[in-house]
């Protein structure tokens, strides 16, 4: 009887999901994430509470039996969503991804495709209608229960849209029956197009459209293609690039040719873009902005502007504030994806069996007194699916429209650029 019992178990445990190795593995990954989550993270209860975690762990272990490996993905992803702050996160680094071929973002309610492999890219701008007869609206809202990064609206708009071609994810939340294939439905300028995808672990995102291709300025004075400065054809305005992190002896380097050219063409105004930077080290920020100080034909009552979005996170989000506040930096765009009150400085560990990487917090930063959600604007400038398709970008023109002294008058503006 105890075998034929033992035979039983082995069979209905493989066939609801993982048979007991599996379930032995995945529990070792469960209680190392739970040790070294607590042990890592500087305050793991400020949100949720330590009987509410050690409870939903608990829960997790006991349907072990029931769920397939999907299905235990969301549940850690759902539960580290719980912790509450934006670097406390189950992104699933460290396995290779099937996703399906386009990327999207939200534009008032709706998800557009802003990025697709060139074999779609006619869909680009496209509404997403569903995914296998699920609303669009509803698939949104249970990513925005799960997806990492996430720390207020803004940034939970970003990062949800961004895992719905994730094919895991999508299977895990039962929304597709295979991992291999979906059926997405858009709206292609008022088209109704269905289409079935075939996910792939190594796609091209070739095609994409963003408002920030916008040429304007070109660059003077590059590290990379995410950190430059360039100038106006008189070189009274400045601007710089700042998408991405680098070394602080860089950085260094960087600022001392930039303070060196705003010295020499006597300069007046600096637009710092930290636009869809996903942050770093903040002290990097602060060494340019320790430079910057430093060049005294700057207008530094009204002349000097840092452009910010809803993918504006973590260092880049802290240096927005200190901008504003060490450079008298005018904030312009929308509110970033990051509190500036709140748990920075990310650490990491990977689970020993899965290899999947955790993120947690290490240090917890008040760049403002209040408790507001999001580093928001001076001036609230938000973008369009027609400036993403038209490649314009209405928040830098708004800038050179008011240092112009012309606010609407962007031909003006670009005759002062070059264009």
């Amino acid at each position: 009887m105890n075998k034929l019992m033992t035979l039983w178990m082995a069979i209905l445990l493989s066939s609801c999901g993982y048979a007991q190795d599996s379930m032995s593995v995945w529990e070792e990954d469960i209680d190392f994430y739970r040790e070294k989550l607590v042990a890592g993270h500087i305050d793991i209860f400020h949100t949720i509470s330590k009987a509410g975690f050690n409870e939903e762990i608990i829960r997790i272990k006991n349907d072990l039996p029931h769920k397939t490996e999907n299905e235990i993905l969301i549940d850690l992803m759902r539960l580290t969503r719980r912790v509450g702050d934006g670097h406390t996160s189950f992104p699933l680094w460290g396995q290779e991804q099937a996703r399906f071929p386009v990327e999207l973002k939200l534009f008032e309610k709706n998800l557009r495709v802003v990025g697709a492999t060139a074999q779609h890219k006619d869909i680009l701008g496209a509404k997403l209608i569903s995914v296998n007869d699920v609303p669009a609206s509803e698939i949104f809202s249970l990513l925005s229960e799960i997806s990492p990064f996430s720390e207020n609206e803004f940034s939970t708009a970003v990062r949800a849209a961004s895992y719905l071609s994730n094919a895991g994810v999508l299977d895990g939340l039962g929304i597709v029956n295979s991992e291999n294939e979906a059926k997405f439905v858009f709206d292609v300028q008022g088209e109704i197009r269905e289409i079935n995808f075939t996910s792939s672990r190594s796609l091209k995102f070739d095609e994409r459209i963003s408002h920030l291709n916008d040429v304007i300025f070109s660059a003077i004075k590059k590290i990379d293609n995410d950190l430059w400065y360039g100038a106006s054809s008189d070189k009274k305005t400045i601007y710089v690039k700042f998408r991405r992190y680098t070394s602080i002896s860089k950085m260094e380097h960087f600022a001392q040719s930039l303070l060196g050219f705003i010295n020499e063409n006597k300069s007046e105004n600096l637009i710092i873009d930290l636009r869809d930077n996903y942050g770093g080290d903040f002290f990097v920020g602060l060494k340019l902005a320790q430079l910057l100080v430093l060049a005294d034909t700057i207008k530094w009552k009204s002349g000097v502007y840092t452009l910010i979005d809803n993918v504006t996170f973590s260092a880049a989000m802290s240096n927005a504030a200190q901008f504003s506040q060490i450079l008298n930096s005018k904030l312009v765009g929308a509110p970033t994806g990051a509190k500036p009150s709140g748990y920075q400085d990310m650490g990491q560990f990977r689970l020993p069996n899965s290899g999947l990487e955790v993120t947690f917090s290490k240090r917890l930063y008040h760049f403002k007194e209040d408790q507001r959600d999001a580093l928001y604007p001076d001036v609230h400038i938000e973008v369009s699916i027609e400036d993403y398709i038209n490649g314009y970008d209405r928040q830098l023109r708004w800038v050179l429209s008011d240092i112009n002294g012309t606010r609407d008058g962007d031909n003006k503006a670009l005759q002062r650029t070059g264009r």
